[in-house]
């Protein structure tokens, strides 16, 4: 079901493999692999280290325009009449004559947790470094993002797709030499995209289609003296029953 309250929404980008020049991937998945790590390869380790994005947005969609003879003083009977004003004029709200999505700020900002070593950030770096050094026909570069958005029980909800991202900035490491340990956590990218569309799944598109209900949501939210406990099972078959349990006061 819709609801009102957005509290378990849940959103996620994963960059696709052809994110990563294959020159790169080959020579950090040679590191990543020495290091003995939980991943092997350049692009899920890049994956794993996002923590926030920034899409979508528009300003100034409408143009204020000053016009004579458009206000009306009011007419007050106590009012003197030579205090009343001889030009009145008013602001008015017209739509903007730029395209709709010209208005649309077409940057996507992904923030990154720096990792021990930096590491994340030097492949990130790297990789800019090969896709604007080397001779490309953009056909061979990334052609869209996803960032999926997640309903209360964690099924895909929609997608916002950008198209042809392109890498616009990075942040600089901050190296502080006063403090005992490094006080910068993250650093950002900014991307830039040509275009922009939202996605649904076919299923939400059919009449028929009856969304399941999230079986681990407390039925009476407002009685506190009810718990929802997962039910054990053992094996790869968990199918996300819940038991619930009611304390006796």
């Amino acid at each position: 079901m819709i609801a009102l309250n957005g509290k378990n929404n849940g959103a996620r980008i994963l960059f696709p493999k052809e994110f990563i020049h294959p020159e790169v991937e080959e020579k950090y998945t040679r590191i990543l692999k020495n290091k003995r790590g939980f991943f092997t390869r350049p692009i899920d380790f890049i994956n794993e280290t996002i923590q926030r994005v920034d899409v979508l947005g528009f300003q100034n969609a409408a143009l204020m325009q000053r016009q004579t003879g458009r206000g009306e003083p009011i007419i007050n009977p106590e009012r003197i009449r030579e205090n009343d004003f001889l030009h009145t004029h008013s602001d008015y709200a017209y739509r903007s004559e730029v395209s709709p999505l010209e208005l649309v700020d077409k940057t996507l900002n992904v923030e990154f947790r720096h990792t021990l070593g930096f590491l994340n950030y030097i492949i990130l770096f790297e990789n800019f470094w090969y896709i604007y050094a080397r001779d490309m026909y953009y056909k061979d570069m990334v052609r869209q993002f996803n960032v999926e958005l997640f309903d209360e029980i964690g099924e895909i909800f929609c997608k916002i797709i950008v198209y042809d991202p392109i890498i616009n900035g990075m942040d600089m490491i901050s190296f502080d030499y006063t403090q005992p340990v490094t006080t910068q956590s993250s650093f950002k990218i900014e991307f830039k995209y040509s275009n922009f569309d939202f996605e649904f799944p076919d299923r939400y598109m059919d009449e028929d289609y009856v969304m399941p209900v999230n079986k681990n949501k407390i039925i009476n939210e407002t009685d506190t003296s009810s718990t929802v406990i997962p039910q054990q099972n053992s094996g790869n078959n968990y199918n996300g029953d819940s038991q619930i349990i009611l304390d006796e006061c």
